[in-house]
């Protein structure tokens, strides 16, 4: 007798494994024949971009690119103020890390970060600067699941049923758009002369699903520096925020879905431009973004675990799937204050230029009821100093910090993924040697219970095998063992959970106890 199986195809992403990995960046950087030689560096940082990332057969490839910003002291003499020259230098970089679960038909979603920079002066035109990258790396498959949710075909044919949840990835689209803006200088502040560093980041990140469409919303937030057009050259900073929106077309997609956003800053242009009067009080800027949205909705499918006849042999084949459920994805914030007391060896201040923070996570422990992130804020303070030999100076500090987040469902097999980000900072001056900084820093979690779960990919009934059924009593006598379900028992002795509760006139039937006795009805055929 042929079986039917009803079926329902769900698609999943199944993350096939994760890797931490880093790699050494190094570069010598040579001066522009237009700048002039290097006294003294202030200030290296940089930021590493990903620009391509292919999945190989047991490896990823990763392609990207540093972009170093040098602030420095230049070795000329000035009539006037103090002088600060600034070198923007890419380094490119391919890096490969060995997973040997990787296959050319799955994707990798990385992350990347610069965790270190050490400079060295080789001479006035020239500095070695070495970078440790580290990616985060997910190697995913998506997978197309025929979920076997009935079996029919035979009368008495007994189920197990198994509640699944999980998230059924409906669209996912990879776009890129370009910002183009002119920002005037704000009023009070000179005109520009140099500008010595533009740093930009995008903040306020949101995405919503309508019928086929995503809307993906943001800022994006330049910080510059820059000299002012003064006799004292002085050192100028100012903040600007962009909002965007972008529509993108997403098949499939309807209001209501979950839908994950990666969004960053692939490419930046900057360049000085005149107003209306002719004076250089306008940055134009020029940003390509890439946005990676991925629609899904939350499914919850009863499937068949189990099966078998009391009457044939049922022939099943099973397969174990790696699959996620999203116990809580949240959006939280919190403010770190820190004083910082430069220390005895570093000049005092007279006044801040600007600072600069830089979450990162060092660790991230799920626990019952919540989730615990440790990490550090890099702050970079530039100042001008009360040091006629070292006039400008830069110091970096490291503040410590530590955020719980209550997840109600949370315990400590689930994983977490979690994102930092700066949305705001701030600080004041107490004293010659002391600075107050406040950061609001963002957090991103998801908490996800990953679950091996065995479903059914093929069941067909076989021939059934004869035995004597004078060989066996009329009644078996079983001592419920440890681990015992009703549906194991029944399944072993060819009888139906009914037939059991039946002839043992059982009220309670949720629950079995080591040692109980049953009654089981003869069986009927042996089982192979």
């Amino acid at each position: 007798m042929a079986l039917e199986l009803t079926k329902e195809l769900i698609n999943i992403n199944e993350v096939v494994t994760e890797d931490f990995s880093q790699t050494l960046v190094e570069g010598d950087i040579i001066v522009p024949d237009v700048k002039p030689d290097i006294l003294r560096i202030l200030q290296v940082d940089g930021v590493a971009t990903i620009t391509n990332k292919e999945v190989q057969q047991d490896k990823v490839v990763i392609d990207g690119i540093v972009n170093f910003k040098i602030l420095y002291v230049p070795d000329e003499s000035e009539s006037s103020g103090v002088s600060i020259k600034s070198i923007n230098a890419n380094s490119n970089f391919t890096h490969q890390i060995e997973i040997k679960s990787a296959r050319q038909n799955m994707k990798a979603q990385v992350e990347s970060d610069i965790e270190h920079i050490e400079f060295k002066m080789l001479n006035s035109r020239k500095i070695n600067v070495k970078a440790i990258v580290s990616m985060d790396c997910k190697v995913v498959n998506t997978l197309s699941l025929y979920m076997v949710t009935d079996i029919t075909g035979e009368e008495d044919i007994q189920i197990l049923r198994k509640n699944v949840k999980t998230y059924n990835v409906i669209a996912e689209n990879d776009e890129q758009f370009i910002i183009s803006e002119d920002m005037e200088i704000p009023a009070g502040k000179p005109s520009i002369k140099d500008i010595l560093k533009v740093d930009q980041k995008i903040t306020g990140k949101d995405i919503k699903v309508i019928n086929d469409k995503v809307v993906v919303k943001g800022e994006l937030n330049i910080c510059t520096l820059y000299i002012g057009d003064m006799d004292d050259n002085s050192i100028q900073f100012m903040e600007h925020e962009i909002p965007f929106t972008e529509v993108f077309d997403m098949d499939e997609a309807k209001e209501g879905m979950h839908c994950e956003l990666e969004c960053e800053v692939q490419d930046f242009y900057f360049n000085v431009k005149e107003d209306s009067d002719g004076e250089p009080r306008v940055l134009g800027i020029e940003a390509t973004l890439s946005a990676v949205a991925r629609a899904s909705e939350s499914i919850a499918i009863d499937v068949v675990a189990d099966t078998y006849s009391p009457y044939i042999d049922i022939n099943i084949e099973k397969k174990t799937y790696n699959i996620d459920e999203v116990v809580d994805n949240s959006k939280t914030q919190t403010t770190i204050k820190e004083i910082i007391d430069l220390p005895a060896d570093v000049p005092d201040i007279l006044q801040i230029y600007n600072v600069i923070t830089k979450p990162y996570i060092t660790e991230t422990t799920v626990e019952n009821g919540k989730v615990v992130v440790e990490g550090v804020i890099d702050a970079y303070i530039l100042y001008l100093a009360d040091n006629e030999e070292n006039p400008v100076y830069s110091h970096k500090q490291e503040i410590p910090f530590k955020h719980s987040i209550e997840v109600k469902n949370a315990a400590p097999d689930m994983a977490c993924d979690v994102k930092l980000d700066i949305t705001h900072c701030s600080y004041s001056m107490n004293a010659g040697s002391e600075v107050e900084i406040r950061c609001i820093v963002g957090i991103d979690s998801k908490i996800v219970k990953t679950s091996k779960v065995e479903l059914i990919t093929k069941a067909e009934a076989a021939p059934t095998e004869t035995a004597d059924a004078k060989e066996h009593p009329s009644i078996v006598i079983y001592f419920v063992q440890e681990g015992d379900t009703f549906w194991n028992i029944a399944k072993k002795y060819c009888t139906t959970i009914q037939e059991i509760i039946k002839v043992n006139e059982l009220e309670n039937v949720n629950t079995l106890h080591q040692g109980q006795q049953l009654f089981i009805p003869k069986k009927r055929k042996k089982i192979s």
